[in-house]
């Protein structure tokens, strides 16, 4: 389902992109995702696409057009595409779970893996809508997760970095959410995020 062209792609947002790259290969060199079997593997480079698919994953850059309204926002975010609206996507963004709570989502979800035709094969992708996700029960993890993305204006700032499924582990495990604060800067730590995440989920982290 393509629910957005760009047509146009800015230099600062290609130079933001090879710079999130970087980011990624140096992530995985180090050995920081816990999924890595190759020192020298990284995210396929080049499957960069101009449309959304319901159920592929995406990395991509964007900037809310109500962040000033938000207490925080991830602008290089982790989505799923599980749903639609007049502006946009509905989407899970796995960076508002710290890491082994985004493996708990997605060991849920993988019995809703699916194939389709595409041009250069096959591709897999997961057959599951926001409303199958409701009323967050079973998938309750997926509650802090879901956002609206608007995909009109230019709150999209990059191309859509697909992410095929045999990459999903490694992307999960990616130091590369950048949360934002209303003020414009940092202002507010991953660690922040995802404690709010367990509150809408009702857990609470373990004392040590």
């Amino acid at each position: 389902m393509a629910l957005k062209n760009l047509s146009y792609v800015s230099d600062d947002a290609i130079k933001w992109l090879r710079m999130k790259w970087e980011t990624l290969r140096d992530s995985l060199i180090q050995g920081r995702s816990r999924s890595l079997t190759n020192r020298n593997a990284i995210i396929s480079e080049g499957n960069r696409e101009k449309t959304l698919r319901m159920g592929h994953m995406y990395f991509f850059h964007y900037q809310p057009k109500l962040r000033e309204k938000l207490a925080y926002y991830d602008v290089f975010p982790l989505v799923i595409p599980v749903g639609s609206y007049a502006k946009g996507i509905i989407g899970m963004n796995f960076h508002y779970l710290p890491y082994n709570m985004r493996e708990r989502l997605m060991k849920k979800l993988i019995g809703y893996l699916n194939e389709e035709r595409t041009p250069g094969g096959r591709s897999a992708y997961l057959n599951i809508t926001y409303n199958t996700l409701l009323p967050f029960t079973r998938f309750k993890e997926a509650r802090p997760t879901i956002h609206k993305y608007d995909m009109t204006g230019s709150y999209v700032r990059s191309q859509f970095i697909h992410v095929e499924a045999d990459e999903w582990n490694t992307a999960l495990h990616l130091p590369v959410e950048e949360f934002r604060s209303t003020s414009g800067g940092d202002g507010v730590t991953n660690t922040e995020v995802w404690q709010d995440s367990r509150d809408k989920i009702g857990i609470r982290p373990s004392i040590r």
